[in-house]
């Protein structure tokens, strides 16, 4: 839904980088209205067709949406964390530094997964 927002937002000449970055923080409902008061009005979406063949919801993964998920779960949860692909140290780093910035006592963890190549990423 957000991209889509995007699209009828550039489509109009408007700037849809706020709107990608602020989106993260809503909730559907919440993104169904910030586009409607952006002037992007009824923007269709097909809900089921972004489903997986297993019924879940598709995501576009990104460090900043795990900061967000983070913040928000962060009331609900002992530790909050991050899994990446790879281990890179500057991603774990705007991890913590974000949510850290929002939630100062929250407990975080990096998913030190044994399938990580560590010998090959020079850690």
């Amino acid at each position: 839904f957000p991209d889509a927002v995007a699209r009828v937002l550039k489509s109009k000449g408007a700037d849809a980088g706020k709107w990608l970055k602020d989106s993260l923080k809503m909730s559907l409902p919440e993104m169904r209205k910030a586009a409607a008061a952006l002037g992007a009005g009824e923007v269709f979406f097909d809900w089921d067709s972004a489903r997986s063949v297993e019924g879940y919801y598709r995501i576009k993964g990104s460090t900043e949406y795990c900061i967000q998920r983070a913040i928000a779960f962060a009331p609900y949860a002992d530790s909050v964390w991050m899994e990446t692909g790879k281990p890179i140290l500057s991603q774990a780093t705007q991890f913590a530094t974000e949510v850290r910035a929002v939630v100062p006592h929250q407990m975080l963890a990096y998913n030190l997964s044994p399938s990580f190549n560590w010998d090959a990423s020079g850690m």
